[in-house]
């Protein structure tokens, strides 16, 4: 299934993204230029860190806007350019017809008013395949600053732009995919979280941390390697308490 193929493609991305960035250089604060060089982490929200005499509470509880809706121009990014590669491979990869190809406002309008309950793809797929699909989206999010709640809404409003975005073109969403994507995402994503936890923990972690971190957040690591072709280092973070809001901007263009 389509599902299947795509999480080949990022394990394979993973193992390639995890080993590179082993060897790197130190760079330097954000905005701060006198600061002590910090290491280089392979997910950029790491390099936009506080310093460590800000408040914990105040960072856990702050929301990069900014840099999850850049994830989410990105992420769109690439469910058209992942349909755009399955439309040109043959039949016998895609399972497509040539009608079924064919794409047209008329087609798309008429699959996303009639979406099918069940899809008849392969088991593996739709419940290993999308649950982890579902929990790059959830990552991202909490990566991000958000909270579990949220991560989880963010993941099913993920799973949603794609099944009535990119793929309805060829396909009708299913409503088994549009539950099973974000509620085994955020399932799975839970257990994520803590060896995420236990990498970031090490002071220098080794290629297999690296490799971790890449294999539960693809999205992140992807974005990543973009941001930095383009010399993109921003976010702005929202904090909203009894008596007050805080409101933090920072913006790197190299």
């Amino acid at each position: 299934s389509i599902v299947n193929r795509c999480a080949v493609m990022v394990l394979v991305l993973c193992v390639g993204l995890g080993v590179a960035p082993v060897g790197a250089e130190e760079t330097r604060g954000v905005l701060w230029p006198d600061a002590e060089p910090t290491p280089f982490f392979l997910l950029p929200d790491r390099t936009l860190e506080s310093s460590a005499t800000e408040n914990e509470e105040t960072q856990k509880k702050s929301r990069d806007w900014l840099g999850l809706g850049r994830d989410t121009v990105f992420l769109l990014g690439y469910q058209i350019t992942f349909i755009g590669i399955l439309y040109f491979l043959p039949e016998s990869v895609t399972h497509w017809s040539s009608a079924e190809k064919k794409i047209s406002f008329e087609k798309w309008w008429d699959h996303v008013q009639h979406p099918v309950l069940w899809d008849k793809d392969n088991p593996l797929g739709n419940y290993v395949g999308h649950p982890y699909i579902g929990a790059a989206y959830y990552i991202r999010a909490r990566e991000r600053g958000f909270g579990r709640i949220d991560s989880f809404v963010y993941s099913a409003l993920a799973s949603a732009m794609f099944e009535f975005g990119p793929e309805a073109v060829f396909e009708r969403p299913s409503v088994q995919d549009l539950i099973v994507t974000p509620v085994g995402g955020a399932l799975m994503g839970l257990g994520f979280e803590p060896l995420r936890h236990w990498v970031k923990g090490k002071p220098e972690p080794r290629w297999y941390g690296h490799v971790i971190l890449v294999a539960t957040d693809p999205i992140g690591a992807l974005n990543g390697v973009f941001e930095r072709l383009m010399g993109i280092k921003s976010d702005i973070r929202v904090d909203v308490g009894r008596d007050k809001v805080h409101v933090q901007l920072r913006m790197r263009w190299d």
